[in-house]
């Protein structure tokens, strides 16, 4: 799948991500707070809206977060709106094979490659799909309706 959100897909084999770093990281199992985990935004012509990109290397079994730069986790387990708590959606067949929440409300949407994890303090993402370098898109919503609460992450793979 080609995205119009700030990839450049000259060479097939060699993806990079354009835009402006972001105040958002990826930690994958020990991995420390750094530049080569720093997540770039970028506009989405396919959401309308802005997301974050990494290309990286995924390893089978590894725990995986998102945090800020002072070490804030998200999705916030402590944020609630009128609507629903905190938790993160895979969006996509790649996401739904290669990620799991451990120790949360798992809610797989039928015949659609959509899952809802509802989550809390004892919730944790794990890479359960094969070690490898994926591209991985998230969107973090209240955030992009301007209520900045973290509270809630959509995450796609290629």
């Amino acid at each position: 799948m080609i995205r119009k959100s700030g990839i450049d897909i000259q060479n097939p084999k060699r993806i990079s991500v354009r835009g402006e770093y972001a105040d958002l990281f990826i930690r994958i199992g020990q991995s420390e707070i750094n530049k080569q985990h720093q997540l770039k935004e970028v506009f989405s012509t396919i959401y309308d809206c802005y997301e974050y990109v990494w290309k990286g290397n995924f390893v089978h079994g590894k725990k995986i977060q998102f945090t800020h730069l002072d070490g804030r986790s998200l999705p916030d387990p402590e944020v609630y709106n009128q609507i629903s708590g905190p938790g993160c959606t895979f969006s996509g067949a790649e996401a739904c094979a290669s990620l799991n929440y451990e120790n949360s409300l798992v809610c797989p949407v039928l015949d659609c490659d959509l899952v809802y994890n509802f989550i809390d303090h004892n919730s944790e993402l794990k890479y359960i799909g094969k070690t490898g370098k994926h591209t991985l898109f998230v969107r973090v919503y209240d955030n992009n309706t301007g209520d900045n609460n973290d509270r809630w992450l959509v995450i796609s793979m290629e």
